[in-house]
């Protein structure tokens, strides 16, 4: 092919590309991050007890990438398709990282019975606990989604696993409710759902053409572009919901690094966020509405330092 002609050999392409490596580099670096610092996520279901790793992180790393294969070949129409898988792949996480953080594994009437007035009474007391069984409508759906048998859920439990759902479940909470609504992020959130599904559904010629972009065309800066700001509003709006639901995923591992080297930590390095966290913030979020920085510092649900 003349390289004239060819999209990856273009302007456009290069300076698109340099800003969509931002985004892929974070989520790997996050999804590392998370394994690296050892944290055990597990959801105790009524029938067994499941570890929810970095899959859909790892996986979402792989979709960005395809989705920067499909602009380089000009398939914009597919791009934006992936596009709505990530946003939901990466809503799931968050999804099942909150409903596993807020399970209640034991019933309140026999957590009153633990006896901590020595260990031996503590452990007689704690052994002959049980496991409660009563899942809600979205346990059962992280339940089936974790044990592979979503096929198994009643329609209404399936719905569960879906992005409207996902956005009722979130706005549950008043911090993350506010964001939307005060931050101007909740029109464009509903205006992209709306751009997403017209891809998906392939709502009209002009959406089957975008997949079919050759050189010359004047609009190749434009589609870039769209690309390049989706995702990063998808991945900012992913990272805000971990600063809400459980923002020691973000926590620097420089105290790791004290504790395995015999070293006495600082006071208050726990608190203390991984460089790369900041970098995004500050490079991504705060361009949305600079007076979200400060909601962040002082909401944040673990107390940790944003600076």
């Amino acid at each position: 092919m003349n390289k004239f002609n060819d999209i990856k050999q273009s302007e456009e392409f290069n300076s698109f590309s340099n800003e969509f490596e931002k985004n892929v580099s974070f989520l790997e670096s996050f999804s590392s991050h998370i394994t690296y610092s050892g944290k055990m996520i597990t959801f105790i279901s009524d029938k067994k007890v499941n570890f929810f790793t970095t899959i859909l992180l790892q996986s979402c790393c792989k979709t960005l990438k395809n989705i920067k294969s499909c602009c380089s070949n000009g398939s914009f129409s597919d791009a934006n398709t992936l596009i709505r898988k990530l946003r939901d792949d990466l809503l799931l996480h968050v999804f099942i990282l909150d409903n596993s953080t807020k399970r209640n594994v034991f019933k309140s009437e026999e957590l009153d019975k633990l006896d901590l007035s020595d260990v031996e009474k503590f452990t007689a007391s704690f052994s002959s606990m049980t496991i409660d069984t009563t899942l809600s409508g979205d346990e059962i759906a992280v339940a089936a989604w974790l044990e592979n048998s979503v096929d198994q859920l009643s329609s209404r439990n399936k719905r569960k696993l879906s992005f409207e759902n996902y956005m009722i479940y979130f706005q549950k909470d008043e911090r993350i409710k506010q964001i939307l609504k005060d931050y101007s992020l909740e029109n464009y959130w509903f205006n992209l759902t709306v751009k997403l599904n017209d891809y998906v559904h392939n709502n009209g010629i002009k959406f089957t053409s975008h997949n079919l972009v050759n050189l010359p065309n004047k609009n190749l800066e434009v589609f870039l572009n769209n690309i390049n700001i989706r995702i990063s509003y998808i991945l900012t709006f992913f990272l805000l919901l971990i600063l809400m639901i459980d923002s020691t995923l973000v926590r620097s591992d420089d105290i790791m690094d004290y504790l395995e080297n015999d070293m006495v930590p600082p006071e208050n390095i726990q608190y203390e966020i991984a460089p790369f966290i900041q970098e995004y913030i500050d490079e991504k979020v705060i361009p949305l509405h600079p007076e979200l920085k400060q909601y962040l510092k002082d909401y944040n649900i673990n107390g940790m330092n944003i600076r």
